[in-house]
């Protein structure tokens, strides 16, 4: 028998010191210390805040935003991405430049015009963020998205909300250590595999 999850004890958002503001401030950081990256866009910006928010959570309880979360064709992104980018270009936090690379690819480019207020982040918090940064540098736009599409992106469809608890799974390949114990478990419990 397969045990249903509730639902409403999933967190679908975490309300932190600062709310959105926590959203807007880790994108102008981000911008700011991805403004010498060979490659840097939206699509890639919002795989640093996933990556970052999920990887907190997975490993303190805590993800450093807090802000909910969506399932895209292109992987997952915050749900409020679309309505507080144009926001920090009109508050003068931010703007997008156009770049085009080969194969009719363009990239916007967000590129932070102020400083980041860094007031409600912890230097843990800082530190998931560079280590997202870091993890995606090198990466394109495909390749970042392709990254994304884990087993945690397919248990969804598009436009559906992703728990934070999607961070305890995982795409690793079980050892043959972990194989055992589990079909040991498995066995235990009257499973039977054919």
């Amino acid at each position: 028998m397969v045990n249903e999850v509730d639902d409403a004890k999933l967190s679908y958002r975490v309300d932190l010191p600062g709310g959105q503001l926590r959203l807007v401030e880790a994108i102008v950081y981000i911008a700011s210390k991805c403004a010498s990256a060979e490659r840097f866009g939206k699509i890639k910006l919002n795989k640093i805040l996933w990556r970052a928010d999920f990887e907190a959570f997975a490993i303190r309880g805590v993800p450093v935003t807090g802000r909910a979360y969506q399932r895209l064709k292109l992987g997952p992104a915050p749900v409020e991405m679309a309505p507080v980018l144009p926001e920090m270009v009109q508050d003068g936090l931010l703007r997008f430049e156009l770049y085009e690379f080969g194969d009719n690819i363009v990239e916007e480019r967000p590129v932070a015009i102020s400083e980041p207020n860094l007031r409600y982040f912890s230097a843990d918090d800082l530190q998931y963020l560079d280590e997202a940064i870091d993890f995606y540098w090198d990466k394109t736009g495909r390749e970042t998205s392709d990254q994304s599409h884990g087993v945690a992106w397919k248990t969804r469809e598009d436009n559906d909300p992703m728990p934070y608890e999607l961070a305890f799974l995982s795409d690793s390949t079980l050892s043959d250590v972990q194989k055992k114990r589990l079909l040991g478990v498995a066995h235990s419990r009257g499973v039977r595999s054919e």
